[in-house]
């Protein structure tokens, strides 16, 4: 039997997941297309799922999980390549598809499973180099700065995914072991589910192209995040290095958010 608390702490994760995830997917439609981009990027699911696994574990394996997740991360931003790439698909054979091949490269990842931080955040990079120079050869449409309006259905589709990934890494943590769960923590859960909201509300060739935002914020700040936490949950515990691996990014999160949202009128396209 499953104990009450372990079960208690579960439901913890997710709700933080579902809580994390709709807050900022929201906060994204309602500032429009540049913030989308930047927000997305930003760590949630990967920095809630370290969280509960060092609640529902320890502060050790939160650390563990952090080994492969700049690796994972890396593979995780080739769905978006994977999704932006196509033409003439439409929406669904294109996200099934990028899925798909995200899920295969992510298992071999797992299957791989390099127990070496430093091996993890080398091919994070070469693959990250990789997606980035395939991702400009990509061309879309301009799209013009906006901003939507959040509905109660995509705030409960993006929250639920987000909920999903933090309780199914927290599970993965307990029965495989958190260098696996530190795969999937990167898992495509804000990416996916906002890639269908804005298919939905703004088109297919927005959604395509503000896949662009997302990884160059995803690559100049969840990286680093996680590379910054996995030092600092030693030194301060996992409530306080979370709190000053956030610190820690924050250049490179304004960075980001200068590339996000370009003054007006420079011409530059998402």
């Amino acid at each position: 039997m499953i104990p009450d608390v372990l079960l208690l702490r579960l439901a913890a994760s997710f709700a933080a997941g579902f809580a994390i995830v709709a807050l900022v997917t929201t906060l994204a439609d309602v500032f429009g297309e540049g913030p989308a981009g930047f927000l997305g990027g930003l760590p949630s699911t990967g920095a809630v799922s370290f969280i509960a696994i060092g609640l529902t574990e320890s502060t050790s394996a939160a650390v563990q999980a952090t080994t492969l997740f700049p690796l994972g991360f890396s593979v995780t931003a080739a769905f978006l390549l994977f999704y932006a790439a196509p033409k003439e698909l439409e929406f669904w054979p294109r996200m099934i598809g990028a899925l798909l091949l995200w899920f295969l490269a992510a298992s071999a990842v797992a299957l791989w499973s390099p127990d070496d931080f430093a091996v993890s955040v080398a091919a994070s990079v070469l693959i990250a180099l990789g997606v980035i120079l395939a991702r400009r050869m990509v061309s879309t449409g301009r799209t013009e700065p906006s901003s939507s309006r959040p509905n109660a259905k995509g705030i409960i589709l993006r929250g639920t995914l987000g909920g999903l990934v933090v309780f199914v890494v927290v599970v993965l943590s307990m029965v495989d072991s958190p260098l696996v769960a530190g795969i999937f923590a990167a898992a495509p859960a804000i990416w996916a589910s906002s890639l269908y909201v804005t298919n939905r509300s703004r088109g297919l060739e927005f959604s395509r192209s503000i896949t662009r935002r997302f990884m160059q914020t995803g690559f100049l700040v969840t990286i680093p995040f996680a590379i910054a936490a996995r030092y600092l949950f030693t030194a301060t515990g996992i409530w306080w290095g979370t709190l000053f691996a956030y610190v820690a990014v924050l250049p490179l999160g304004y960075l980001a958010w200068r590339l996000a949202n370009p003054r007006r009128g420079s011409g530059t396209s998402p």
